[in-house]
């Protein structure tokens, strides 16, 4: 007797998580997220092996995501998603930019400006307004000649 209400649970509990797993939409948009919320030739191998999804199928829920306004491409081919959580005051934006420019030496010039803007999937503008933002929080400054110059703690 014992057995019979164990079944109908483990029934019901199996119905219930079924309905509840995430979609491989849901699945690709957490881990875009996770790796930042861009995927361009430097991530997408991991990305992608992490999902357990084909290239078609990965390349088809790119495309609804772009329809549906959750995600645009740059110029640079760069996948970038535009969900909440990638767009949150321009918080992750800034915060990987602050990383990128501390792994190139902290400093932006011209000879690594369009490297730097091709690793984010920045354009111009958006890389203008982090770094007059930045500017203005006391985290970064313009030098004599001309190049960008982070001042937080990693580039003192």
């Amino acid at each position: 007797m014992t057995r019979k209400p164990l079944r109908f649970l483990a029934c019901i509990a199996a119905i219930a998580t079924a309905g509840h797993a995430e979609t491989p939409k849901e699945r690709t948009v957490a881990a875009i997220e996770a790796a930042g919320c861009s995927i361009d030739d430097t991530n997408v191998n991991e990305v992608l092996d992490g999902l357990g999804l084909s290239d078609a199928a990965f390349r088809a829920i790119g495309q609804e995501l772009v329809a549906e306004g959750r995600a645009d491409v740059s110029q640079t081919g760069t996948f970038r998603l535009t969900t909440p959580a990638c767009t949150a005051t321009g918080e992750v934006q800034t915060a990987r930019a602050i990383a990128a420019i501390e792994a190139a030496g902290c400093i932006v010039d011209r000879s690594n400006i369009n490297e730097i803007l091709d690793g984010l999937g920045l354009a111009d503008d958006e890389f203008r307004v982090i770094g007059e933002a930045l500017i203005a929080e006391g985290r970064a400054q313009v030098s004599d000649a001309g190049a960008f110059q982070l001042t937080t703690p990693n580039c003192n």
